[in-house]
This record gives C-alpha cells, structure tokens and sequence, in this order.
C-alpha cells in the first residue's frame, strides 16, 4: 500500500510540475488576469468600496488608487473577521488564520483563503514528489525508492474564537490528508498532528529510527532536520534500548492515555536495535543517514539564505549524494515562489499564486513599482504583495534578487529583510551582509560556526556591532583576537560604509563574543515551549528585543575576562 500511495503521489507531483511549468509560459497575462479578478471579486467590500475597486480598469489605476498597506491597516477588519462578520476586506471564504510574530508577543492572524490553501496544497506538498522523481530518473535511470517519511515539521491543531483554524498552514494543509498518513509516515498521527504537549523529538527520533524504509524527512526549515538529527547523535544508546526493548522510555512527557495507546503497537526490535547499535559505534565522522536508512532519497526544507548554515551541518549527517529539496519561497501571506529542480537555490515565481509589483533597492523613488516582466538579472527588489486573501499593495519587507527568467516567470532569491537590516550610524548592513561574512570568516579561519546573530550596541560611544557566534566547539581565549579582526574585516568587505565609518572612529571596533554550544537550539526549545510553532522560527539573525538580549548575553562563554585582550 506505502508503494501504491507513493506513485499516485508523485503522480500528483508531475501534475504540479506541468503547472508550473505551463504557467510560466504565459505569467505576464496571468498576473494582468489575477489582478482584475481579485478587483471584480471583492469592489462590494468594505476596502473595495474604499479604493473603489469597482473603477480600476489598469494596473496603473489600480497603483494611482490604492495605497502600500502594512498588517496595521487591516488589524480592525481582521478583528471583527475573527467575531464573524464578512464582506471586509475579501469576499472569499478564509479558512485559516496564519500566524506571525506580531509586536509586544501578540501574535498577527493572517487570513488564509481556500484558493490560497489550495495554493499550499498543490506547491507546497505534491510538488516535492514531482521534482524528486525527476531527479531520479535523469540521474539515476529510475524512481526514488518509496517507503515512510518523517516528518520534521509540527501541525498541532488550533482554532480562533470562531472556530476556524489557525497556525502553521500545514495543520490545514495536513488535516485533508490525515486518513492517509499512517501509510505514508514514520510517525503516528499524534505524533504529527499533537493535541498535547510531548517531547516530539523522542518520538519522531524513536519511530524514525525503527522505520527501516524511511525514505526522506521533511521540514519547513532545514534547523528542523538538523535538530533531529542532533537528537539522535546526542541519544543513540537510549533510543536504540528502546527499540529493543519494544517501548516508550519512561522518563518521556506526554499523556498517560497517549503513551499507553502507542505503546500498544509497539513490539520489541531487537535485530533493528543491533543494526543500529553497530553503525552508531563507529561514529559521525562518516555520514549516518545512508548508513542507517539504506532506502534515504531526499531532504525537503527551506535550507537558503539565512539557513544555509544549517544545510552545510545537514550534509555531515547525509553525504553529498543525498539530493535536497529547497521547496518554497513562502511567507504567512502567501506561497510565492519554488524550486523547480532538486539542489536550486533560487525559486521559480508563482503567478497564479499573488499579485506581485516590486521596488527598485536602488531607486531612491520608494513609491513606483515594476511588474515582473521589468525585473533586470542581477538586481534587488522589495516584494509587494496582493494576495488572494484580503492584503491589496501589502509590504512584507522582504528584498529579494532576480537570478533570471523560467519562461516568462522571473527566479528570485531571498535577500534579507529589511526590518532586519542594522544602521547605527547610517552604514545599512542587511543579513546578506552578514551571511556572506559568516561563510568567508569560516573559510578563513576553519572555525566552524553552528549560528550566529549581530547585536547593535549602543550603549557604548560611539555604537558598535557585537558579532556573537556560536561553535561547533569550545574556542580558546587566544584564538579570539585573531578570529575578531577576521570578522571585522569580511563585515568591511561586505560592507564598505560600514568598514569606513569603523576606519574613522564614528562606529566603534567589532566585538565579538562566543556563545555556550547548543545555545540556538536551547533558544528554539524554549520557544517552542512558549507556544511558538517551530514552522515560524526562523533564525535569529539580529538581536532585536529585551528578551533576545538577555537570553544570548546570558549564555556566553566565560572566558574569565573583560573586553581586553583582543576582545572588542
């Protein structure tokens, strides 16, 4: 049966993949046709009467009246949306509400329209079958090998005061899909899909390593996959005399009734547990994966840009031959672009999936906008978005860069944030900046870094940046000095304003500071503890909030010093 659902989803995957590829044969027209259609459908709403929908026969008229808008203009419809009334800002139903870090710890609920899901649906979770089976067969002369999958990612079921349902997509997403998942998965379904708290890295770790066919994990994002795998490096012994012995350890959280339902399928593996025992003793140094899943043929999760140091950590444990899956350039507000092809790091744009229009980061006019067929190779622009759910002309402060066209479609790459971006004294450092300083400080000086965050110190005159790293082992107090001039200079490369303003005293020297090991995972446990979905923790790049501050300064290694010795 796990054979047969394999093949009809990747039947499914061919589909998305002709849709794809279909589309962006035609995007310009599609994008001029979405526009008017989202217009036609909601001018008797409250913000299409606004903006008088009902006149805007252009794009150009469309831009001339209807302003850029932020979440804070549709914070009041959103509020009375939650209490049922319609007709507000979309007159397509909503059957979900995304959520997204908001200010002071309260959460923004994004609409999510069923055309949008349907979006998700299609893109986000067929299309991986497509593009690996394609894999497969131009390079290996076949179809990747079928069995289970784990699943990284977490779909706990929540609901706003009216009863739809909120989070992370994938909970929706997952939920047209559940009879099907005990076929498919490595996990049960309470595991995937958790009503309670429990500890989900046990469990996922457990039942994946019992499975002898997994064939791939799946993530929103690639800190996910690594988290797991670091899990079962950090527990081997236990998790293989659990499977021996055929149970649930005892020292794991979760629900009494829970434990006693799944303990009752489980039945002592001993000649799995010795498998797995023998290939554990021999250590990491070699990759583990296809040493204990001989069936393992991909990895599928968001591993560019700001996770990319996550993939390069993700490679020790699979080998180079194992392809991945980027999947999707996506936010709470819309899916908007992939990658067609296993190993691309640059994304194909969806056009039946938004209106898109974009702002020149080289143009001093904030206010015009192109399409996409007037993006030029090589340059970087604002996304601006007007979804299928109710956010017209919406900034969501993402820059990215066009790498080219597929067909008429543009490919873009994630740049930075623009929220994110540091400028204590005008000097402007985005987090491509600092990733492209990270990356060449690694080569420069074989320090391996886990993570790392950027800090704007302006307690200190003048301001200065605090780099704060995190490695893959303890770093001797003397190597520091040399490793803090490594950064700064790599900080100066990538940004000259900013090398020039350290030159002449007007931004202080770089800092730097090592923090404890396993910091950033701590960070994201505790989050998750929190509440916080692990499918919208996305890495920490700027130390920005109170909290951020006193939980990473609070976790720094002690060298037993002050800022003498080379330190900043």
């Amino acid at each position: 049966m796990t054979t047969g659902f394999w093949k009809a989803l990747q039947q499914r995957g061919k589909a998305s993949i002709r849709a794809i590829d279909d589309n962006s044969l035609v995007a310009e027209q599609m994008q001029n046709d979405m526009l008017m259609r989202l217009l036609r459908d909601n001018a008797d709403t409250e913000y299409g009467k606004r903006y008088d929908f009902a006149n805007i026969k252009s794009v150009e008229e469309y831009k001339e009246k209807v302003p850029f808008s932020d979440y804070d203009d549709y914070a009041p419809y959103i509020e009375r949306m939650l209490n049922n009334e319609t007709g507000l800002i979309t007159n397509y139903p909503i059957v979900h509400y995304a959520l997204s870090s908001g200010s002071v710890g309260v959460p923004k609920h994004i609409p999510v329209s069923q055309e949008a899901v349907d979006i998700y649906t299609t893109y986000g979770t067929g299309l991986v079958t497509g593009v690996m089976n394609e894999y497969y067969h131009n390079t290996r002369g076949r179809s990747f090998k079928s069995g289970h999958l784990l699943l990284g990612l977490d779909a706990k079921p929540m609901y706003t005061k009216n009863g739809t349902p909120k989070g992370p997509i994938s909970a929706t997403t997952l939920n047209k899909v559940k009879a099907f998942l005990p076929i498919a998965m490595a996990t049960p379904p309470e595991v995937i899909m958790p009503e309670a708290e429990m500890d989900l890295k046990y469990l996922k770790s457990r039942y994946a390593l019992a499975c002898e066919d997994l064939m791939g994990i799946t993530s929103s994002f690639m800190t996910q996959a690594v988290d797991l795998m670091d899990y079962i490096k950090n527990n081997w012994q236990m998790l293989c005399d659990d499977i021996r012995l055929g149970i649930i350890n005892d020292k794991v959280e979760m629900p009494d009734d829970l434990r006693a339902k799944l303990q009752a399928d489980l039945k002592p593996m001993p000649e799995r547990a010795y498998q797995l025992d023998s290939e554990f003793r021999k250590g990491f140094d070699d990759p583990i994966i296809p040493r204990i899943w001989p069936q393992f043929s991909f990895v599928t999760a968001i591993g560019t840009g700001g996770f990319a140091v996550y993939t390069k950590k993700m490679r020790k444990y699979t080998g180079k031959n194992i392809p991945y899956e980027h999947e999707t350039y996506a936010a709470s507000e819309a899916l908007m672009a992939v990658a067609r092809r296993a190993g691309d790091t640059s994304f194909v744009l969806l056009p039946d999936s938004s209106y898109y229009e974009f702002v020149p980061m080289d143009s001093e006019d904030e206010e015009t906008t192109v399409g996409i067929a007037d993006l030029e190779e090589g340059k970087e622009y604002e996304v601006i978005l007007t979804n299928l759910s109710g956010f017209y002309r919406y900034r969501i402060e993402d820059v990215v860069r066009c790498t080219g066209f597929y067909n008429q479609a543009p490919m873009i790459e994630f740049v930075y944030r623009k929220n994110q971006m540091l400028s204590i004294a005008g000097e402007k450092t985005n987090e491509e900046a600092v990733r492209w300083s990270v990356e060449k400080f690694i080569k420069d000086t074989g320090c391996e870094i886990v993570d790392y965050s950027v800090y704007a110190d302006k307690s200190t005159e003048p301001g200065r940046y605090i780099m704060l790293m995190e490695a893959d082992h303890v770093v001797p107090r003397d190597k520091i000095p040399e490793y803090r001039d490594a950064i700064e200079a790599r900080l100066s490369q990538a940004n000259p304003s900013y090398g020039e303003k350290v030159r002449t005293g007007v931004l202080g020297p770089t800092k730097l500071e090592f923090v404890q090991q396993e910091t950033y995972q701590l960070y994201r446990d505790m989050m998750m503890a929190k509440g916080v979905s692990p499918n919208q923790l996305k890495p920490v790049r700027v130390i920005d909030t109170p909290m951020k501050e006193a939980f990473f300064f609070g976790l720094l290694e002690d060298y037993g010093g002050s800022d003498g010795d080379g330190l900043g």
